[in-house]
Formats: C-alpha cells, sequence, structure tokens
C-alpha cells in the first residue's frame, strides 16, 4: 500500500495541496520516471491504487522511461482482465473527433499523435491474484486507460502507425 504520509493533504477536496507543494513537501526525486508515478497515480489516485494494488510496495519497484510501439501494447498491456484495451475508450475516441471534443487529452493526443504524460504500466509478476482482483499479464496498465485505448484506436485506424514509439512508465520488480 502506499503509506498514508504520501497522501496529498486535503485530497479529493476544493483546496487540495498543490501538485509543486507536494513535490517540494515530500522531497521527491527528480527522476521523469518516478515523479510521473507520483504525480499520476500516488498525488491523483491514492486511495483508488491503495483499493486495487493492497499489497504493492512502492520501495519493491524499479521505475523507468521506455518506449513501447503500438504492436507491443497490444500485445502486451492489459488491464485487469480486459482483453482489449482499444475497446474501454477507443469509440470515444471516434466520438470525440466527429465532435472536436474539447477534452485535453483526446485534443493532444490527436494534434500530437502520442500521450501528452506516459501512461503508466507494471511487470505485473509480482502481483498477486485475490478475489475480484485479476491483473493484466504480462503487464498490466495502473494509470492511463484513455491514453493507451487512444493509442490503440489510432493505430487501428490508421492515424499512427502500429510500430509506432510511444514513451510509458514501467515499474520492474526489484531483484530480492
Amino acid at each position: 500500500m502506499l503509506p498514508i504520509e504520501y497522501k496529498a493533504q486535503n485530497y479529493h477536496e476544493w483546496n487540495q495541496e498543490r501538485w509543486d507543494e507536494y513535490f517540494l513537501r515530500l522531497g521527491l526525486p527528480d527522476d521523469e520516471a518516478k515523479r510521473q508515478f507520483f504525480r499520476q497515480v500516488v498525488y491523483d489516485h491514492f486511495e483508488h491504487h491503495n483499493n486495487h494494488y493492497p499489497d504493492f510496495e512502492i520501495e519493491d519497484y524499479e521505475y523507468s522511461l521506455i518506449q513501447l510501439s503500438v504492436s507491443e501494447v497490444r500485445e502486451k498491456v492489459r488491464f485487469f482482465p480486459s482483453p482489449d484495451l482499444s475497446e474501454m475508450w477507443g469509440l470515444q475516441y471516434d466520438d470525440f473527433e466527429k465532435r472536436d471534443y474539447p477534452y485535453p487529452i483526446y485534443q493532444e493526443m490527436s494534434k500530437n499523435k502520442t500521450p501528452p504524460f506516459p501512461p503508466i504500466i507494471l511487470d505485473s509478476s509480482n502481483l498477486k491474484v485475490n478475489g475480484w482482483r485479476v491483473y493484466g499479464r504480462p503487464i498490466h496498465l495502473i494509470e492511463g486507460t484513455h491514453r493507451t485505448s487512444y493509442l490503440l484506436r489510432m493505430a487501428e485506424r490508421n492515424v499512427i502507425g502500429w510500430e509506432s514509439k510511444h514513451d510509458f512508465v514501467l515499474l520492474t520488480p526489484k531483484s530480492t
């Protein structure tokens, strides 16, 4: 579980601690991969993460920024038992395109052909299946269902190539 001291002050309230203040208060490292993990997962989704990953310990993982092709994402990355990530939000991408919807992630991805910030993925070999928690294998998507679904849908529609490379933050278990 994420330690309670990592929870943002006034979490999910109108006066939640600002990211820059949080970053300084915790003395977080300037490493891009770990900073992205803290920003997207710990700061934004603290309770969600602890609910879905009760056995997760931050110090048990190495954090790295990697690039994967869309075909590698299609073959290896899963979100819980979902067989196809493109089905999660892919049709939303199509709908937003028809209406030029002002959703920032859609707008950024349509313009730049890549996510505006890297989805967070995890080598799930150390995660234990527990009741309803059935993790994606071999790589589990922790954060970024919209971004990852949009990437897959963009490749399905030939907006980007299947071999185009995109940034991801990968968590891998430390050797014991």
